[in-house]
């Protein structure tokens, strides 16, 4: 299979200052747009098994390293056009008290896809159009307690596009997620240190995700159908960190902890499991990086830094259903991983240079989807940039 994707988008904001008595107003007002067309093409491998692994034991089975003959079998164009306009109000109620309010309609049309049968004469069926608008509200409240802590809590509604199709070829409605904030930001030594905590719960109304089976029952390989699994829950915790206590030494650093389960499905068979984690959601992930930018003599402009990534434990292949077939639990335990990335740049007037060696220590890790396919992560490597500023 291979996918691409074209995007087109556009975005105008307005702002503007006013007060209603000693109450200050920030409005902001705008609207945007964007048109998404992914493309797919299917292929078949003749014998349909190219290879056997085991990813525990590589040399138990001689690998094959010829290209595979591939057919191509399908292609599927499957467009999604969006529009939004947002009007919100950041009010001053007190010097120390600021309340957000804020609403924003959505619209989205889903054209129908197009499936081309290459092997058929190019012979195209079509699935179903679809169009979805919604209203999306967003409250917050941001109180400063003293001139370097404020607290602040927050509300928010999407209306979030699903791309791909089901199994009928026909486009996904979109998700409506709810997003509940809490937080505390202080600011320490004159602004040169500063710490964030938040808190937060993301509800997804029905989540899209890969289909185990396409429409004939076989086990699907079709990363583009998609299929909605319920309701799911997010609770996490932030915590950043930001210091610059010397000129041109900048220090990042964050942690993540994240616990996401279903909390509603329907409950019949092949539906998934309430209460059970999502596959490829890790717990726990952090990183860090430390920067530092030369402001005299001959390094003048050179900027060197490191940066580090942590992935925690995590669950990759199928979540369990109800009524499945296997007796044993489908989830595959995968294990965290870290890596350090080394950097170094230099500019002069609108010319840049960067390069980077990423993954120093060549971790060697996998990204397990949904279909149990394996994606080992990007290995030791050389990237490097050259830009210039008009």
């Amino acid at each position: 299979q291979r996918t691409d994707e074209q995007y087109y988008t556009g975005q105008v904001n307005l702002t503007g200052k006013f007060k209603t008595g000693r109450v200050e107003h920030l409005l902001l007002a705008g609207a945007d747009a964007d048109r998404n067309v992914t493309n797919t093409y299917n292929y078949d491998i003749q014998g349909k098994i190219y290879d056997t692994i085991n990813v525990l034991d590589p040399n138990k089975f001689l690998a094959r390293t010829d290209i595979p003959v591939a057919a191509r079998l399908t292609f599927v164009e499957t467009p999604v056009n969006r529009f939004g306009a947002y009007v919100q109000d950041l009010i001053s109620l007190t010097p120390k008290l600021k309340l957000l309010a804020g609403v924003r309609w959505s619209l989205q049309e889903s054209p129908a896809a197009s499936t081309m049968y290459l092997q058929k004469g190019d012979s195209v069926a079509r699935g179903k159009s679809a169009s979805a608008n919604a209203f999306s509200p967003k409250l917050g409240l941001v109180y400063r307690m003293k001139p370097n802590v404020s607290f602040f809590a927050s509300y928010s509604n999407s209306f979030a596009v699903n791309t791909g199709l089901d199994i009928y070829n026909n486009v996904l409605p979109p998700s409506i997620i709810d997003q509940y904030e809490v937080g505390v930001k202080n600011i320490f030594l004159k602004g040169k240190l500063t710490v964030n905590l938040t808190g937060y719960k993301i509800v997804n109304n029905n989540l899209a995700q890969t289909a185990q089976f396409d429409i004939n029952g076989n086990p699907n390989n079709n990363s583009n159908l998609k299929e909605l699994t319920g309701q799911t829950t997010s609770n996490g915790v932030e915590l950043d960190v930001v210091a610059n206590f010397i000129k041109g030494l900048s220090a990042m650093a964050g942690y993540s902890y994240n616990d996401m389960h279903y909390t509603k499905t329907p409950g019949n068979k092949g539906s998934y499991i309430e209460g059970e984690r999502l596959v490829n959601t890790p717990s726990h992930t952090a990183n860090g990086s430390v920067f530092y930018t030369f402001s005299r003599g001959a390094l003048d402009r050179l900027k060197i830094g490191a940066s580090l990534f942590y992935v925690g434990d995590r669950f990759g292949g199928w979540n369990n259903t109800v009524g499945q077939t296997q007796t044993y639990s489908r989830l595959m335990r995968v294990e965290g991983f870290t890596t350090i990335d080394i950097s170094a740049g230099y500019s002069i007037k609108q010319f840049s240079l960067m390069a980077k060696l990423s993954n120093l220590g060549n971790a060697y890790n996998y990204y397990v989807h949904e279909n149990y396919s394996i994606n080992p992560i990007p290995p030791r490597q050389v990237i490097a940039t050259v830009a210039y500023r008009f």
